[in-house]
């Protein structure tokens, strides 16, 4: 296997998510744990005037449904034929019609399962891509409208290529979004641990192997990849199994901030938010060891909101769903 390959082809259907940057903001930190698998992050979204952009946040991910939510090999289809229309009335005529596409399948596939936490699995597959460099190599949401497939699971499948150790990171997403943290925590711990049975994280292996956007990689790098989930395989003893987990909850600390008065409304409320993972973070790893979980190797993104309520419901409206 020549290594090299995988790690070019996987640099190349990366996307530069840098833009993300105006909306999506970043608080470094030093905060750890005795939990040696967890790593923590926190990110928030971008004030203005001292008060937290969302609805310009919703706005921006939203742009990116199509890229969640559709196979790589549909999306590039449309890209190659755009080239061959003659009238950029056309051109757009075919994105719109990608976009529809992803709307409707987005949509039907959230009221088949009955879940709430359809703004939390766009962010953290933004998030994965951006922060861990780690592209989706299975669109989940296209294959959840199909009442023949059980793809019952995480919320998202990514790769990265760790060249420095020579092994494939297998990054499986939960997402959850909660007004309450202490319910946030409980119900990430119980996913992780549900999905960290040998039996679940094979029917993931299985839905790649079956399932996976190959668009975008050389045949060389096909077989690369999937020598990782071949037990049959030497090489598939250099795969890690990773969880990346967004939890989205409603921070007080927002009502506080104001732009009369305070130097920097921006920097204050970095301290608070670093204040509040001080809390998060042992109570987040305890509730990994007490269910078990040791070892598990985890990448949580913490996502304070004003309110996780008017997030999703703007994100709703934005995508053009109205519950019933």
């Amino acid at each position: 296997m020549n290594e090299n390959t995988l790690e070019t082809a996987l640099a190349v259907i990366k996307k530069d998510w840098s833009i993300l940057s105006s909306r999506i903001r970043t608080a470094e930190h030093d905060v750890i744990t005795d939990h040696g698998h967890l790593n923590l992050r926190l990110h928030y979204p971008a004030l203005r005037d001292a008060q937290a952009t969302v609805e310009e946040l919703i706005q921006t991910i939203a742009l990116y449904l199509t890229h969640f939510s559709l196979p790589r090999k549909r999306v590039e289809a449309v890209y190659a034929a755009q080239e061959k229309m003659a009238s950029a009335f056309e051109r757009h005529q075919a994105i719109s019609r990608l976009e529809q596409e992803a709307r409707s399948l987005f949509i039907r596939a959230r009221k088949s399962s009955q879940r709430t936490g359809e703004a939390g699995e766009l962010l953290l597959y933004l998030l994965t891509e951006w922060m861990l460099d780690a592209p989706q190599i299975i669109a989940k949401m296209s294959l959840k409208t199909s009442t023949q497939m059980p793809v019952h699971g995480s919320d998202g499948i990514h790769v990265r290529f760790d060249a420095e150790a020579g092994r494939l990171i297998f990054y499986s997403g939960e997402a959850k979004l909660h007004s309450d943290l202490g319910q946030a925590i409980k119900s990430a711990v119980a996913s992780i641990k549900a999905g960290s049975s040998r039996e679940k994280m094979q029917h993931e292996i299985e839905l790649v192997q079956r399932h996976i956007d190959f668009t975008g990689l050389g045949v060389a790098a096909q077989t690369a990849l999937l020598r990782y989930l071949d037990p049959f395989d030497n090489t598939y003893n250099e795969r890690l199994e990773v969880v990346t987990c967004l939890i989205g909850f409603d921070f007080a600390a927002y009502a506080g901030l104001t732009a009369d008065g305070m130097e920097d409304p921006d920097a204050s409320f970095k301290s608070l938010a670093v204040a509040k993972l001080r809390d998060v973070g042992p109570a987040f790893a305890k509730a990994l060891t007490d269910a078990g979980l040791p070892r598990q190797r985890v990448e949580l993104f913490l996502f304070p909101v004003p309110s996780v309520s008017v997030l999703r419901d703007l994100f709703q409206n934005q995508i053009g769903w109205t519950r019933d």
